[in-house]
Order: structure tokens, then C-alpha cells, then sequence
């Protein structure tokens, strides 16, 4: 299992990005961090939108507030878009000939 985290201590470091950060994603529930003998990691899964997360906090300046917002917009296209293609594909069925 130890191959799949990343301490935060390492994470920090590599990304240069503040410990505080990345408490502030975990207590705003955009992240999940695995604690083992009282240190916290990353799991490998989550680093894709730790980069999102970065870029937005770093490189955009939006707050986390904002990012819980972003993510929230994006979750709920996501879902639109599934309707659609769920959708599509009810309307093609019923099509006479298919």
C-alpha cells in the first residue's frame, strides 16, 4: 500500500505547494487523506485533481470556495452529459428501423 501515497510533507515539497492548502481541500471534503501512525498521505488516485486543484488555486487565484464551486459546476455537466447520451440512445431505439 505504500507505494500507492505520497506524504504530504513529500507532496509539498515536490509541487511547492502549502501544507495549510491541502488541509484546507481535505476540510472542504476535495479530498480524502489516509492517515497512518499520525501522518497523512495522498493516495496516487487523487493526484490528477490535486494538479486541478493547484492550477486553480495557484494559477488562477480562485480560493477554495470557488473550487468547491468549479467542481460542483463540472460534476453536474458531467451528469447533463449523461442524460443526453442516455437520452440519445432512447431516441434512436425507438426509431423505426433500428
Amino acid at each position: 500500500m505504500e507505494t500507492e501515497l505520497i506524504t504530504i510533507e513529500d507532496y509539498c515539497v515536490k509541487y511547492a505547494v502549502e501544507p495549510s492548502f491541502i488541509g484546507a481541500l481535505e476540510d472542504s471534503g476535495l479530498i480524502v487523506l489516509t492517515v497512518i501512525e499520525n501522518n497523512k498521505y495522498i493516495h496516487y488516485k487523487q493526484l490528477v485533481e490535486m494538479e486541478r486543484f493547484i492550477h486553480f488555486h495557484y494559477e488562477l487565484q480562485i480560493n477554495i470556495e470557488g473550487i468547491e464551486a468549479i467542481m460542483g459546476l463540472l460534476q453536474k455537466i458531467k451528469s447533463l452529459q449523461h442524460e443526453i447520451e442516455s437520452l440519445k440512445n432512447q431516441a434512436q431505439l425507438r426509431q423505426p428501423g433500428h
